[in-house]
């Protein structure tokens, strides 16, 4: 392999991915999805870096519908913050829920099951 394989034009992360994260939240009669994205290091690095939580400055990052960064969403829920915002909008079980497709997306379920795979060894 050389060398104009690694080159960033060459480089893309995954497609968005739609997944329903609550019932609560509903279009017409179905669940209304969430769209998600995978997110850079450096983009994650920047957010990350004066949160109070890292794992939800990732969720707000990966979040493209809904748009977590929105104020009109924030003085719906009473909150200060798109990371305020969307503990606010979840049960525990769905922050969870969202938290792992997150983390999925952005290649931690990979290095976890390396790391467990390194571990039997």
């Amino acid at each position: 392999m050389d060398l104009k394989s690694f080159l960033k034009e060459n480089n893309s992360l995954p497609e968005n991915r739609r997944v329903c994260i609550s019932p609560c939240f509903r279009e017409g009669d179905e669940a209304a999805e969430w769209e998600l994205r995978a997110v850079t290091e450096e983009e994650y690095r920047r957010a990350a870096e004066n949160a109070k939580d890292k794992w939800a400055a990732l969720c707000v990052l990966a979040a493209v519908t809904p748009d977590l960064r929105d104020k009109g969403l924030w003085e719906s829920y009473g909150t200060a913050s798109a990371e305020d915002t969307l503990k606010e909008m979840l049960y525990p079980g769905e922050y969870l829920r969202l938290l792992e497709e997150v983390k999925a997306l952005n290649g931690f379920s990979e290095r976890r099951a390396a790391w467990k795979e390194q571990a039997k060894t």
